[in-house]
């Protein structure tokens, strides 16, 4: 099953992410390897960061994705 990840890249002088959808059953051997990569649980739009809406935003994300809003 397809998760979306995020993965950084460290440039000479900036950091870049990248998000990317594969099957997260390959974290560890890819961690194991020196890379930075991470589950993305929620993606949060800077509107609603601005207008302090985080929590709601997740929990109502977490519901329209079958996921457990309560955990």
């Amino acid at each position: 099953m397809s998760k979306l990840l995020s993965i950084t890249v460290k440039g000479k002088n900036h950091n870049w992410s990248f998000n990317f959808y594969d099957d997260p059953k390959y974290l560890k051997e890819w961690r194991q390897d020196g890379l930075d990569i991470v589950e993305i649980e929620n993606t949060i739009p800077l509107w609603v960061v601005d207008f302090k809406l985080t929590k709601a935003w997740c929990f109502f994300q977490d519901i329209f994705n079958f996921k457990n809003p309560f955990k």
